[in-house]
């Protein structure tokens, strides 16, 4: 019987002594990109900017973890992203994106990963991310009157997602993944570059 090869595309590989192990990964961050993008360009209405926020907050959460993917070793992987609040007692295993977008580029930078620490402004996807929040744990379903407390007021509501300019949260993680990219000169993905 003959012997065939297989070249697939597109799988990260190194190479290892001993047993060979066969890791495989999937990547949905530019999945996320192009649904988010596609609200951006295709919904006029508040509806559309909620799922375009989501999907945004989306890609830079798969974005992220994916990027820090390609700079470790399969090895190491965990412990920058603890799989489980059980895996070594980890912290980290509950900190939030921003958290992450903040800490993570300057601990690879540390471990030598990366050329130099990106000091990233996320003031914008913070913002991003409370309307985020809001939509996703139901603070923007909350009941309002004029005399509650502003903490204890819808958050957002249907009028500030209508105020929303198309694009506005693609805008925002683009800004952020660019930054990254700028900062210690890496390639940013053709498919930000060119939405």
């Amino acid at each position: 019987m003959p012997i065939r090869r297989l070249y697939p595309k597109g799988i990260e590989s190194a190479e290892s002594f001993g047993t060979p192990q066969v890791w495989t990964s999937d990547n949905f961050a530019q999945d996320w990109f192009v649904d988010a993008t596609n609200e951006a360009r295709n919904g006029k209405d508040y509806n559309a900017r909620r799922r375009e926020i989501i999907l945004s907050t989306c890609f830079a959460e798969s974005y992220l973890f994916e990027w820090v993917r390609r700079k470790v070793q399969i090895d190491e992987l965990n412990d920058y992203f603890p799989p489980s609040p059980r895996f070594n007692d980890d912290p980290r295993y509950r900190r939030s994106l921003k958290d992450k977008w903040k800490e993570l580029p300057g601990e690879l930078y540390e471990a030598g990963k990366i050329r130099s620490n990106p000091n990233l402004d996320l003031r914008a996807f913070g913002t991003l991310l409370k309307y985020r929040h809001g939509l996703i744990h139901a603070s923007a379903s909350r009941p309002a009157t004029d005399s509650q407390p502003k903490k204890t007021k819808p958050f957002p509501t249907k009028g500030m997602l209508k105020r929303l300019k198309p694009g506005w949260a693609v805008q925002i993680v683009v800004a952020l993944v660019t930054s990254l990219h700028k900062s210690i000169s890496d390639t940013i993905p053709d498919y930000i570059e060119n939405p």
